[in-house]
């Protein structure tokens, strides 16, 4: 069933969705990210100006390696499986669980709604479009569901900051978004769409929850799906419930065929898997890649807190955990993390790379930092590690944290 005449159905909520479908977005990139890409392709040095010198992140632009040194950029060549795409790209970065409640609420009033993200934000906004997993839902209302030990809600002027952060889309696919019912999940719709960011993986009943998102990027259509495959099952939608989409393989199916009709690239998000293990479970692989097999060009997972391996099925990436973001826990089992980009073209991903990040709170305060020497390394010597065994024994990520696709590895020895 489309979702035009899935809305229909549902007046409820049609309002919220047709807009989200068609309205164009309300914020536009920043023209630094233009800018970079404009010299990168140029292939030149040239004076940063002067609003662009406090940037410390590492960036990768078209097929340069950007490093933002005061004062200038610096250029390398990357190597010929990092050539220019002859078609339209498009740059994604994807962030872990972002839940902005509990101890979180206090530093955000104090210091504002864009702190979390300061330390951050260059490697989201840059990007064409941005992800994360929204643990939690925008509501002050809502009845609490009763048998759960932990429950979350965030205060709705909180999405400014992710936002202004530059995320254009988010999943609520998981098990918190229905902490506070459905009336916690339509104040979420309304709090994300007067922000202007599109929204997947929840609804009014299954079919809305499992329907794609679609938006327009660089000239090419990109579909986002949510599926959680976490507990409680009260918190799954089904003909007459609201609540997340629960992904049978009739459902997958027809969810990604769906958006494979409508759209240039598809992305799917998972919530699932075993909090704080760093392996996914049998389950998870063999989701990951039937979602693959039915067309998703990109596969996300959520739901443990930590970083899983990544897998090249098929030369498509499947993230099984990207672990916490802007998440409200003093975990010292959730300590480092990474923030995902991935380049497309029309035919498929080009290139990816992961940005270690900081989330350890009792360092960082809520502030994710990005992670350089020694420390960066170690996060890409694990992710190695846990990717390995998904891999035929191959190490797939470099030591700048590029993930090398299929034709790259075919060249390795």
């Amino acid at each position: 069933m489309s979702k035009s005449l899935m809305m229909r159905k549902n007046p409820s909520i049609r309002r919220i969705l047709r807009t989200q479908r068609l309205c164009k977005r309300k914020r536009n990139k920043t023209d630094m990210s233009t800018k970079f890409r404009t010299i990168a392709h140029a292939g030149v040095f040239l004076l940063i100006p002067a609003f662009f010198i406090s940037l410390q992140a590492v960036e990768t632009v078209s097929d340069f390696l950007i490093h933002r040194e005061p004062g200038r950029l610096i250029t390398e060549e990357k190597p010929v499986w990092l050539m220019p795409s002859t078609e339209p790209t498009i740059t994604l970065a994807a962030a872990g669980d972002l839940m902005m409640s509990s101890w979180i609420i206090d530093v955000v009033n104090e210091q504002g709604v864009d702190f979390p993200f300061d330390s951050t934000r260059d490697f989201i906004e840059t990007a064409d479009v941005a992800i994360a997993n929204l643990e939690a839902p925008l509501t002050a209302q809502g009845e609490r569901f009763a048998d759960k030990k932990y429950t979350f809600k965030v205060p709705p002027h909180f999405v400014t900051g992710i936002a202004n952060a530059g995320f254009d889309v988010v999943t609520m696919a998981n098990n918190h978004i229905v902490d506070f019912g459905c009336e916690g999940i339509v104040n979420t719709f309304i709090a994300l769409q007067e922000a202007g960011i599109y929204f997947c993986g929840a609804g009014d009943n299954r079919e809305q929850a499992c329907a794609p998102t679609i938006m327009d990027v660089n000239g090419m259509k990109i579909a986002f799906i949510g599926f959680s495959m976490t507990y409680p099952e009260e918190f799954w939608a089904t003909t007459t419930r609201c609540g997340t989409c629960y992904p049978t393989e009739e459902v997958l199916y027809q969810s990604i065929t769906e958006a494979e009709r409508m759209a240039d690239l598809t992305v799917v998000s998972f919530h699932w898997g075993a909090e704080k293990y760093s392996s996914p479970r049998a389950y998870q692989m063999a989701y990951g890649r039937l979602a693959i097999d039915f067309g998703a060009d990109l596969v996300l997972g959520h739901h443990p807190h930590v970083l899983q391996g990544l897998e090249i099925y098929k030369g498509k990436l499947i993230a099984y955990s990207l672990g916490n973001y802007v998440f409200a826990s003093y975990s010292n089992s959730a300590t480092t993390s990474m923030i995902l980009r991935v380049k497309f073209d029309s035919t498929g991903l080009l290139l990816g790379r992961i940005i270690p990040i900081n989330v350890y709170n009792a360092e960082v305060n809520f502030q994710p930092v990005v992670l350089q020497g020694q420390k960066k390394q170690g996060v890409i010597q694990d992710l190695n590690r846990f990717s390995k065994p998904l891999n035929n024994n191959k190490t797939i990520i470099d030591q700048d944290g590029y993930i090398l696709p299929s034709k790259a590895l075919s060249s390795m020895n």
